[in-house]
């Protein structure tokens, strides 16, 4: 497990880097190609905004991994240890029923979208294919929020928020 965990990691990582390296460097040739040519590739933009959605949201995916996401620890930290776990776990089980009801309802969309054809309009390609990025997103969010919530349930009271990153 701890392979593909690790796997998944550099596979988040990676694909975020090259998503803004490709979206930088597409908006530099733009630019360029605008300014001294006045010419465009015309598709640019679309790609640089699917790319920037991408990288955003497994962006997302990997503080949620790396526990930096928008948290609470101030707010947890003013209840008693004894306290603090159940609160945690709550916060930390919120997260991921909403990840798990968009990831849901992601896939629903995606599907809808295949199904009726609809293609970009730049590129031309079909819309699903950029739309995937939602419920894909959310999916490793919600994984990340299960394995936090494991990792909550296994550790004592007085230690939850001592974890690496903290709790939230």
């Amino acid at each position: 497990m701890k392979t593909v965990l690790y796997i998944l990691k550099k596979m988040e990582e990676i694909s975020v880097g090259i998503a803004m390296s490709i979206a930088v460097l597409l908006s530099f040739v733009e630019v360029v190609l605008r300014k001294f040519f006045g010419e465009s590739l015309g598709f640019t933009h679309e790609v640089v905004v699917y790319l920037l959605i991408y990288a955003g949201l497994v962006g997302a995916a990997i503080g949620v991994r790396d526990k930096v996401h928008l948290g609470v620890d101030l707010a947890v930290k003013q209840f008693p240890h004894t306290l603090q776990k159940g609160v945690v776990l709550v916060t930390t089980a919120v997260c991921t029923f909403f990840t798990t009801v968009i990831t849901v309802l992601g896939v629903q969309h995606v599907g809808n979208i295949a199904a009726f054809g609809q293609v970009t309009p730049e590129l031309e390609i079909p819309l699903f294919i950029p739309l995937l990025i939602v419920p894909l997103s959310f999916g490793l969010m919600t994984l990340h929020f299960i394995r936090e919530l494991i990792q909550v349930i296994r550790t004592k009271p007085e230690h939850v928020l001592q974890e690496e990153g903290g709790a939230h």
